[in-house]
């Protein structure tokens, strides 16, 4: 690069943080709404254990709470998929494209390195039940947060569905038709 060049790199490493920035503010919007999507589907959930509704699902008798927490698992797991497979692609091309700049930039400026600097502080040592710990980069915290919730979504339903042992107060049979005609 020709010392009369820096000012069109210097264009282009802007424009390539405002298109980090760009990406980095679409995935925390999805992730908030993935964090609704559980948060509703943990409250209907509830509102249906409650009362211990339950469906027929192929001759079973399936908890609702159950079925809405599976439903909420996959939104959770199309969130993660958007996230992950979509938009977190583009913003590792971002960010790569920025260290190239940034490598180039160096030669006539040498504190140039912000796109570095923040890969290099992003790296965090998680511990996993007080013996295994791993360095976790920004995939690794992603996929980490979709495990959490997508766990939380499937052992609540599980649970849910394997302690209910009493017999369900509503089923979907149980109209004001159908209870009309037993009595």
């Amino acid at each position: 690069m020709e010392k009369e060049d820096i000012p069109h790199y210097l264009e282009m490493w802007k424009k390539t943080i405002e298109v980090q920035q760009h990406f980095n503010d679409i995935e925390w919007r999805i992730r908030g709404l993935a964090m609704t999507v559980l948060t509703f589907s943990f409250g209907a959930a509830a509102v249906a254990a409650k009362d211990s509704t339950a469906v027929k699902v192929f001759g079973h008798s399936v908890q609702l709470s159950s079925i809405i927490l599976f439903l909420g698992f996959v939104l959770w797991m199309s969130f993660y998929f958007v996230d992950k497979v979509w938009y977190h692609r583009l913003l590792t091309g971002a960010v790569q494209h920025g260290l190239d700049l940034e490598q180039q930039l160096r030669t006539h400026l040498p504190q140039a390195g912000l796109t570095g600097q923040i890969g290099k502080s992003s790296p965090q040592e998680v511990r996993f039940f007080f013996a295994w710990k791993k360095e976790v980069h920004s995939t690794g915290k992603l996929r980490l947060f979709y495990t959490i919730g997508g766990a939380a979504l499937l052992i609540a339903a599980i649970a849910l569905q394997l302690g209910s042992d009493s017999p369900p107060s509503h089923t979907r049979a149980d109209t004001p038709t159908s209870m009309a005609r037993q009595s």
